[in-house]
């Protein structure tokens, strides 16, 4: 009667399957061509970002899917995870093996057959060259283990068996990179603060709105910026504060290339400009003429009808012969019909594209300096660090170190002249053992020919 194979265990299926190498590979493939979305994909932005660029239907299956914040989305981290277990499966799948290799007791490789890829003879016994070349294989090779096989002598040695290690370091390296990428993506954040001369913020503005708290105060003390003779800027500089529980804890200046630090969270400086505190115009319209303070975001009723508010403003703009001085957009909801953007001018100011039925014009406008600030908080950057370092010295160990094996047989080879037989193995570099043997075969020979 025919038996019939049994599958495997579940168990062992499982494994097998995570000690793939195809898994490897697809897991690899896809990690990549995910973080290639990610880079044409904006990230974070508000829903209105993803509804102008895709439309509503691409909005929601980018939201959907966590597209919008990749890196942080359940899949990803799966696929993470996954990659990671088929790490830790593969190598724990090599491993004994591997050490076995590097546990092997010399004794046991005396009694090893291999092929000679050395040979030479010398006038005397094995006995009178033994010392001799026991001494030269120590030198190029390490430790030497002796044995007998009848009249032959037999020597031994082998280097470098903890290289075979390298391959497992670099394992390693990837797990603690991956373990700090997880590490930052989860618990890291990143943003910018606009912070103007003499206010104080406690939290961090991230790109789609969302507020982080900082843990501490943080004050602009003094903003200051050189210019260089042609009018770029030659150098800016904020003066930082930061207070806890109501007290000044710590001083900083912060440059460009010259971050500040807090609590692990970094600081830099990456911008800076004026920041508009009161805008009062003129809003004409109709021959009527009002006077109204504008602000930002802010709506302010109109007499006779209407809103208007102020969208942007610049303290100082050079327009060559034509205007020199402050510009701001303004904002007009008139009582019926679309809302629409003027442009005002200094009040007085002679500007041939001013005019129209309605039109703002400018009568006092203060700024302040503002520095602009990025903010980064990443508590895994360390495991990233030591993970770089790991992978850097197991890829010196991988490609620039070697289990090297040799054997040395001495046979008596008749008419009192000796036969010494050079063989050798090595898990890679090939032709870096071939040159070792040769230059061991060579030194024995000139020890014979000078009778050291």
């Amino acid at each position: 009667m025919k038996q019939t194979e049994k599958p495997g265990a579940p168990g062992q299926r499982f494994w097998d399957f995570f000690a793939s190498v195809k898994l490897s590979f697809v897991l690899l493939l896809s990690l990549a061509l995910a973080s290639v979305l990610g880079t044409l994909l904006p990230q974070k932005e508000h829903v209105s970002v993803y509804v102008q660029q895709f439309g509503e239907t691409g909005a929601r299956l980018i939201l959907g899917l966590r597209l919008d914040d990749m890196y942080h989305a359940p899949w990803f981290l799966l696929l993470l995870a996954l990659l990671a277990a088929n790490l830790v499966i593969c190598s724990l799948n090599r491993l004994p093996l591997t050490l076995k290799l590097m546990a092997k007791e010399p004794a046991e490789e005396l009694k090893r057959s291999r092929p000679a890829q050395e040979s030479l003879t010398l006038a005397g016994t094995p006995d009178d060259h033994l010392e001799r070349a026991a001494a030269a294989l120590r030198q190029a090779v390490g430790p030497v283990t002796r044995g007998e096989d009848g009249p032959a002598r037999v020597l031994y040695a082998e280097k470098g068996a903890w290289s075979r290690l390298g391959v497992y370091l670099v394992h390693l390296s990837v797990l603690v990179i991956m373990a700090g990428a997880i590490v930052g993506n989860i618990w890291g954040f990143a943003g910018f603060i606009n912070l103007n001369q003499g206010s104080t913020t406690d939290h961090l503005d991230l790109d789609n709105g969302a507020q982080i708290p900082l843990g501490f105060g943080l004050r602009l003390d003094k903003f200051t910026v050189e210019f260089h003779p042609d009018g770029m800027p030659k150098e800016y500089r904020s003066d930082l504060t930061f207070i806890e529980n109501g007290q000044e804890v710590q001083k900083a200046v912060l440059m460009v290339n010259h971050p500040a630090e807090r609590h692990g969270i970094d600081f830099y400086q990456a911008s800076y400009g004026q920041s508009v505190t009161k805008l009062s115009a003129n809003f004409i319209r109709d021959g009527q003429t009002q006077t109204v303070a504008l602000a930002h975001g802010q709506w302010t009723d109109l007499a006779g009808g209407g809103k208007a508010l102020l969208i942007e403003a610049r303290p100082e703009v050079n327009m060559g012969g034509m205007y020199k001085g402050p510009v701001a957009r303004v904002g007009y909801q008139p009582p019926q019909g679309e809302p629409v953007a003027l442009t005002a001018f200094q009040a007085g100011a002679k500007v041939p594209m001013r005019g129209g039925p309605v039109s703002v014009e400018i009568l006092e406008l203060e700024s302040t300096p503002y520095s602009g600030i990025q903010v980064k908080y990443d508590p895994g950057v360390w495991l990233i660090w030591v993970g770089c370092t790991l992978m850097v010295a197991g890829f010196v160990v991988a490609f620039y170190f070697a289990h090297r094996k040799v054997w040395l047989r001495l046979t008596p080879a008749g008419k009192g002249r000796c036969r010494i037989e050079i063989a050798g193995s090595t898990n890679k570099n090939r032709l870096g053992l071939t040159r070792l043997l040769e230059r061991l075969s060579a030194r024995l020979a000139a020890g014979a020919a000078q009778g050291e």
